[in-house]
């Protein structure tokens, strides 16, 4: 009788533990991307769940929806606070109202080439919006690019001032709406899904975005001039759900992080090969680019921006750090 007591109530105390995974306890993941299948950000993830699947021997089956099968990146980002979503890669601007810190890194021209970036959402900058991050529900695991974003319209955009009265659609973030203000313009805030036929119908006069984010939408067939602002050079995080990830065993959270890592560097090779290609592609389009080659007008409308978002002492020191970053 004492044996099979002592037997139970080991049994009892695995069973309180949820974190811990076995062998035989099979998982299916679901995990959220707005890109096409064949996009840089779509390929990194596929090479995380492949290698994931791979080092846990199928215990964890990762199942990514591509080209936003689950909804917007909004809707997204609340199913994976609740725990609907798994895993997901997140463009930070959509978490700017919910995780203040990450507003830093989409400040305008808050970093100097891609470079910089890297070195710095790779290092403790990283891990510090990281861990603000993971309070708001979203364990970063890695850091994916997405390039310089830059203006294109239905009409040249050469200087600032073409800015002034122009309807251009932001992502839902007060700081992006600010960002346009500051240029003159009339933040619109719209799904991304919704931006071709909005620059068709003239709802739209102009957009931002990355050179393969305007080329695989086929954005440039109804905006055909893209000007070279470079504006921002917003990272993009590989999160699991908080929910999800306090479920795993030690020995399963790195197996994650390091698949994620690897599949970070892969992203980036994709990336970089990517811009190149949809760049000539669109010219090759009849796209005509306008090459800004002296941003700093563009760059002092942006005081009023960095007044309102980085004056707070802990957003002036991230602010600080990351331009003294070498």
């Amino acid at each position: 009788m004492f044996r099979r007591a002592v037997r139970f109530a080991a049994a009892a105390a695995l069973a309180a533990l949820p974190w811990i995974s076995t062998p035989s306890q099979a998982q299916e993941w679901r995990g959220w991307n707005i890109h096409p299948p064949d996009y840089p950000v779509s390929r990194g993830m596929d090479r995380f769940t492949e290698l994931v699947a791979q080092r846990t021997n199928n215990r964890i089956r990762m199942r990514t929806y591509h080209s936003a099968q689950l909804g917007q990146q909004d809707e997204a980002i609340q199913q994976m606070r609740i725990g609907s979503i798994d895993f997901a890669e997140f463009n930070m601007s959509g978490l700017n109202n919910i995780v203040p810190s990450t507003q830093v890194l989409t400040l305008p021209f808050i970093f100097r080439d891609v470079a910089h970036q890297h070195m710095v959402v790779d290092g403790p900058i990283g891990d510090t919006v990281g861990e603000d991050l993971e309070k708001a529900g979203f364990v970063v695991l890695a850091w994916y690019d997405a390039g310089a974003r830059s203006m294109y319209g239905r009409r040249p955009i050469r200087t600032p001032e073409d800015m002034r009265g122009l309807k251009i659609r932001v992502q839902t973030s007060d700081l992006w709406i600010d960002i346009m203000r500051a240029l003159g313009a009339n933040a619109t805030p719209l799904p991304y899904g919704e931006v071709y036929t909005s620059l068709q119908s003239g709802v739209l006069d102009a957009a931002e975005n990355n050179w393969p984010s305007y080329e695989s939408s086929r954005h440039f067939e109804v905006a055909r001039y893209f000007t070279t602002t470079e504006h921002s050079n917003v990272p993009e995080i590989l999160a699991v759900s908080r929910q999800r990830w306090n479920r795993l065993n030690p020995a399963d959270r790195e197996i994650l992080r390091t698949a994620a890592r690897e599949s970070a560097a892969y992203q980036r090779q994709l990336w970089a090969e990517r811009e190149r290609v949809s760049r000539e592609k669109v010219i090759a389009a009849g796209v005509q680019v306008i090459d800004i080659t002296d941003r700093s007008p563009w760059a002092r409308l942006m005081e009023p921006v960095y007044a309102k978002y980085a004056s707070d002492p802990r957003m002036a020191e991230l602010v600080r750090r990351i331009r003294e970053a070498r």
